[in-house]
């Protein structure tokens, strides 16, 4: 009986995984093997009798028509190579190690198929793709992230290739590449409701996305709504106070790796990102992502660490529907002033009971008082290691409490202060972009940075 290759993928047809251009090769000892059958999500190959060495290429393209301004485009999303020993006496293909990943490739699954002896299946893992050239191509306001954007994290747009939402970003920082250990942690960040889409090629928008990742401006020349103080948008003379929060500083100068992801909602839906099905999501984003050589360089086994959540505004109604859901698999919660949070405080109380290493992080503006609530809920439980509530009242949005808060404030008129150091409205979007000093220090860093930097992510 001869040998044979049977691979195959999951989701093939998507449109992120057309069949006409998912290009699907095997050699034996270096000699093309021609398909001994084909059809979407598989190819099976016959291995020669005598053959030493089989190797496996598999690239998936996804190819879309021009779109308003943009021609036609062709991007290959996934690839991988993986070679096999012939063992056994031909019986049997051992996967060869590849020095890239310190074992076989991560995204090939290998195993006997069941009843069918002599068939090894060779599974690809395509549960995402890599889209970040359609997605450049397709949104606006993505030169302005080119332009922002700073070295120590890279930008990935993942593409799911079934269910929702169909677009997600990773932001993985330098401090991935080499993992202290194999578990790469995860933050999932759940943001205030988007505009509403239904697939990768259409009109995007990036500017909402720009705003979290990109750090402010503080040139007093540069655009009101890039600078880092309570600039004068000149459309109506009002203070612009939707500041750029610098995610992607604050991963790269917290020195952790952690790979902090973003599901893009399709309006306020963040579909099975919500639900108990994200731990499976965020490890095959980590599992692509390594595959794709992204982090976790030369390093065998990298896998899902610690899972965090985080939430800002409305984006705290699926942060608490998340971790109601994967209670037992996250570890630490970042909730920037986000709703919902006294609606949730028995649930938020009992996950943080649940295992003395959680750990909780919450910021303050419309919360100021829910957050109080929670802290006094947790009683001796609150220390500094594992809780912080901050500012822990408005005392802390008063003059000269935070330098960061004064500076941001430190171009209103004299008539505005009063209105605007008093206004929660521009308290709650602080609460996300702004940030505090340690104790007995005076430099501010961002709530993000710092609750990075104190977490066991």
């Amino acid at each position: 009986m001869p040998l044979k290759l049977r691979v195959t993928w999951r989701n093939a047809g998507s449109p992120l995984l057309p069949e006409a251009l998912a290009d699907v090769q095997a050699t034996a000892d270096d000699t093309p093997l021609a398909p001994a059958s084909a059809g979407p999500g598989l190819r099976e190959f016959e291995i020669p009798g005598g053959a030493a060495r089989v190797a496996l290429t598999a690239r998936f393209s996804a190819a879309f028509g021009a779109f308003e301004d943009v021609p036609a485009l062709q991007e290959e999303v996934l690839s991988v190579e993986q070679a096999f020993d012939v063992d056994g006496g031909g019986t049997a293909l051992r996967p060869a190690e590849d020095p890239a990943y310190g074992q076989a490739h991560p995204l090939v699954d290998v195993k006997a198929a069941q009843g069918s002896p002599g068939v090894v299946v060779a599974q690809i893992h395509t549960d995402f793709v890599d889209i970040t050239p359609f997605w450049m191509a397709y949104a606006k306001s993505t030169d302005e992230y080119q332009q922002g954007h700073r070295a120590g994290a890279e930008l990935v747009a993942l593409g799911a290739t079934a269910g929702e939402p169909k677009i997600w970003f990773a932001s993985v920082p330098e401090a991935c590449q080499a993992p202290p250990d194999a578990g790469v942690s995860a933050l999932v960040f759940f943001r205030p409701e988007g505009y509403a889409y239904t697939k990768v090629d259409q009109r995007h928008e990036m500017f909402g996305l720009n705003r979290y990742l990109l750090a402010p401006d503080p040139d007093p020349g540069a655009a009101f709504w890039a600078r880092d103080v309570l600039a004068v948008d000149p459309r109506d003379q009002s203070r612009w106070v939707y500041l750029r929060c610098g995610f992607e500083e604050a991963l790269a100068a917290s020195g952790k790796a952690v790979v902090m992801l973003h599901p893009w909602p399709n309006g306020s839906s963040f579909g099975a990102a919500a639900t108990a099905s994200l731990p499976g999501l965020a490890e095959a984003a980590i599992r692509f992502l390594w595959g794709a050589q992204k982090l976790g360089a030369g390093r065998g086994g990298v896998h899902l660490g610690k899972l965090g959540l985080a939430g800002f505004s409305a984006g705290g109604l699926p942060l608490w529907q998340a971790l109601a859901a994967n209670a037992g698999r996250v570890s630490e919660v970042f909730a920037f002033d986000a709703r919902g949070v006294a609606k949730n405080e028995a649930t938020i109380v009992r996950w943080y009971h649940g295992d003395a290493s959680r750990r909780l992080r919450l910021t303050g503006g419309h919360q100021l008082d829910a957050n109080a609530a929670v802290r006094k809920s947790l009683g001796g439980s609150a220390e500094e290691a594992r809780f912080s509530a901050l500012p822990p009242d408005k005392s802390g949005y008063l003059p000269g409490a935070n330098p960061l808060w004064d500076h941001v404030c430190s171009e209103l008129a004299e008539d505005e202060r009063d209105t605007h150091l008093s206004s929660d409205a521009i308290w709650h979007q602080f609460a996300v972009f702004g940030g505090s000093p340690r104790p007995g220090e005076q430099r501010a860093v961002t709530f993000l940075q710092r609750f990075l930097e104190e977490s066991g992510l």
